[in-house]
């Protein structure tokens, strides 16, 4: 367990200190720009160091998945960590509406949320689409049938009404027999579920509005996480909210909804199951975010850095013909057969939501969680900033497992000592990853700047322009960087002590040259 144990850092970290950097500078000789040939300039130093590569993803741990999740990096050739989370995520949502773990107690769902980083043109959305292909299907099979119940319950519910309206305008009835009719006309008919369960480009509220409305079990799946991160659901205003209903939906609690008209309502037995892909820029704010950290966000995500592949060679073959994943479009309609039977429309299971039996552990698997447990909090000073993803991965574990339990047989009635292998080594490995990303993303901020500051450049030198004075990147330069001459100033410091830029001034101009070698 926990194989990765690094001496120094695992993540990005400065190659110099910016304080001692920029000091040296001072006492540095000055040679002008214009002396140096270009081939005398000299290759600037990275500003960080190269992450350490990620650990290889335990593809054998997989079990019911691992032929599909093979056959499809074969045939897609996406990375194998963002392979594998597409199919993980697509079995949760099946699996999440079948049962819980119980653990001493605790109840664990079958919801797992991943985080999934990877550059455009890595496959992601190729691997959701075939990753939910089953579901998409079962989705529009029932479209006709909830059309059916829908217009079944608008008529059910105009009789209700009107009979409502009689029973109210009836005047020679008491108040007594008033109220007695009303009670003996009992509650309005219950809208039928419409059956929609996957998401895509959605607001929270509309999430909340999906598991009153439409199906106890959904999924959030997006490609590009920017629209949902970036968007309405993380505005400064609405971020905290975010948070919570993710956090409490994760942890299988009851969310809210309050809407105008219906005041506020608890629903309870609500599942989610979330697949984000993001952009590194979008990932890299997400995984600084003090408020998201705080708030265990972070902890409930099993993020990924996947890393880029290729080049590759078209590969003539259609993978929903091939027999594994044949086989996992039969296990998927399985489990969402079993979750629909879970599924009730009288008001009172609207409100209650799934009501899942909690599959204990085995003796033998309950031994492992233990000594899986115990080794993480031994290792807890080791950690650093992946100490709050450790106390929950014992967690994950069990909730993979279960996944992965439900996914080969639906009517599981306790989760082996197999299942918890698997759980294990795959949350172990999502563990090395939180830690990896985690201490990559601790970059000082002056450094941080400079960096910004270079994509700049490096913009702008496509245009022709080969210098840059400060004046100039106060004004057009990346707002982050600051808007001041001492911000500036010290970022272009930074670029010059690692090589990128020379200092030169024109006059009272001051004017940076910019390394060719900086460019590529």
């Amino acid at each position: 367990m926990l194989k990765n144990q690094h001496s120094k850092p695992n993540g990005l970290s400065a190659n110099i200190d910016p304080e001692k950097a920029l000091e040296a500078l001072k006492n540095a000789p000055y040679v002008r720009p214009e002396e140096l040939e270009e081939d005398a300039w000299p290759d600037p130093l990275p500003l960080f160091r190269e992450a350490e590569p990620p650990e290889p993803y335990p593809l054998e741990a997989l079990g019911p998945l691992e032929g599909v999740v093979r056959e499809a990096l074969r045939v897609v050739q996406g990375a194998e960590a963002l392979t594998a989370a597409a199919f993980l995520s697509g079995a949760s949502l099946g699996a999440q509406g079948i049962a819980n773990a119980a653990v001493d107690g605790r109840t664990y769902p079958a919801s797992l949320f991943f985080l999934t980083v990877a550059d455009s043109g890595e496959r992601k959305t190729e691997l959701d689409r075939l990753a939910l292909l089953p579901a998409r299907a079962w989705q529009a099979s029932r479209a006709e049938t909830a059309a059916l119940a829908e217009e079944a319950w608008r008529a059910e519910r105009e009789a209700w009404e009107a009979e409502r309206r009689r029973i109210l305008g009836e005047k020679g009835l008491t108040r007594e027999e008033r109220a007695e009719a009303l009670k003996a006309l009992g509650l309005p008919p219950a809208r039928p579920w419409s059956g929609v369960f996957l998401l895509s480009d959605a607001t929270t509220e509309a999430i909340v509005s999906a598991l009153a409305d439409d199906w106890p079990s959904v999924g959030l799946f997006v490609s590009e996480a920017g629209v949902f991160l970036g968007g309405h659901a993380m505005s400064e205003e609405k971020r905290l909210y975010t948070i919570s209903v993710l956090s409490r939906l994760w942890d299988g609690q009851g969310v809210e909804r309050a809407r105008q008209g219906d005041g506020r309502r608890l629903l309870l037995g609500r599942r989610l199951s979330v697949h984000l892909g993001s952009q590194p820029e979008v990932a890299r704010g997400l995984l600084e975010d003090r408020l998201v950290r705080s708030q265990g966000l972070l902890a409930r995500l099993l993020t990924a850095w996947a890393p880029q592949v290729g080049p590759r060679r078209y590969v003539e073959e259609d993978l929903t013909r091939n027999p594994v994943y044949v086989a996992y479009q039969a296990r998927q309609d399985a489990l969402l057969e079993a979750t629909a039977r879970n599924v009730r429309d009288d008001p009172e299971a609207r409100v209650r939501g799934l009501d899942l039996p909690a599959l204990p552990l085995h003796p033998a698997a309950k031994r492992l969680y233990v000594a899986f447990f115990e080794h993480l909090e031994a290792q807890k000073e080791e950690l650093g900033e992946a100490r709050a993803f450790a106390a929950k991965t014992p967690e994950h574990a069990v909730r993979i497992a279960l996944v992965l339990g439900l996914l080969e047989d639906p009517s599981l009635t306790r989760l082996g000592p197999d299942h918890m292998e698997r759980g294990i080594a795959l949350a172990e490995w999502y563990l090395l990853e939180h830690r990896r990303l985690m201490e990559g993303a601790r970059v000082p901020e002056p450094l941080r700047r400079a960096a910004l500051l270079l994509e700049w450049i490096r913009a702008r030198a496509k245009t022709g322009a080969r210098s840059i004075s400060t004046s100039e990147a106060m004004q057009y330069g990346p707002r982050a960087v600051g808007r001041t001459a001492q911000a500036v100033r010290e970022a272009l410091r930074l670029l010059e002590v690692h090589g990128y830029v020379r200092a030169n001034r024109e006059g009272r101009r001051e004017v940076w040259e910019v390394n060719p070698r900086a460019l590529s």
